[in-house]
């Protein structure tokens, strides 16, 4: 039910984009992401803030000489980098194994913009995801063999867990078609909200910095 939930409206957000792009609206956009997590979990964990990616499409509904609604579909990597102790078998030292969180979403924000100048404006709107894929990747070890670079630690994927937020950021203009934007996406969904062992709260933040430009 939820994958299907979530199915549904990404087919009415990018029929929307399509035909939107009709009326000469539709465009390109794409940049890095600084992600990291907040909430309960991060008191017990060394999570630091990991670079990763986004791209997609965008669409542009003029609602007045101010004011615009822009709707997108992103894939978007989020996550977290780690570093854990793992015990070492033969003589119980303790081995430093740093790991990145890699989260996949397809993503759906809805920026509501307001022009404060000709070049510049204000953008806030909610932002709802589905979760594609997650996994732990290790990416150093300081021991030689003990675990190879790269091994992956733990695998969940296809059941289109949704995260949902506010996003919030400044757009400058560079010409009518090109644009640069700084935003934040302020994860409101608790990540760990189906692990009922323990219970904690994980909420996803995140920095972006893209590149858009307006095909037609």
């Amino acid at each position: 039910m939820k994958k299907s939930a979530g199915i549904a409206v990404v087919i009415v957000i990018a029929s929307t984009l399509f035909v939107n792009a009709q009326e000469k609206n539709f465009g390109v956009i794409g940049g890095l992401n600084l992600a990291n997590i907040r909430g309960d979990r991060t008191e017990s964990i060394n999570n630091s803030w990991r670079l990763a990616y986004q791209f997609g499409v965008f669409s542009n509904f003029s609602l007045s000489d101010k004011i615009a609604l822009e709707p997108r579909v992103l894939f978007s990597s989020k996550g977290f980098n780690d570093e854990m102790d793992l015990g070492a078998f033969d003589n119980h030292s303790r081995i430093p194994v740093k790991y990145a969180n890699r989260d996949s979403y397809l993503s759906v924000p809805v920026l509501l913009k307001y022009k404060l100048m000709n070049n510049l404006s204000l953008d806030l709107g909610p932002e709802i995801a589905f979760l594609l894929y997650s996994k732990n990747v290790i990416t150093k070890v300081d021991v030689e063999g003990f675990h190879a670079k790269g091994d992956v630690l733990h695998e969940r994927s296809g059941d289109f867990f949704v995260d949902y937020g506010a996003m919030a950021g400044v757009t400058f203009y560079f010409t009518t078609k090109a644009f640069v934007q700084l935003n934040y996406f302020h994860g409101l969904s608790n990540l760990r909200r189906e692990i009922t062992i323990i219970e904690s709260t994980e909420n996803n933040s995140v920095l972006q910095l893209s590149l858009g430009y307006l095909i037609f």
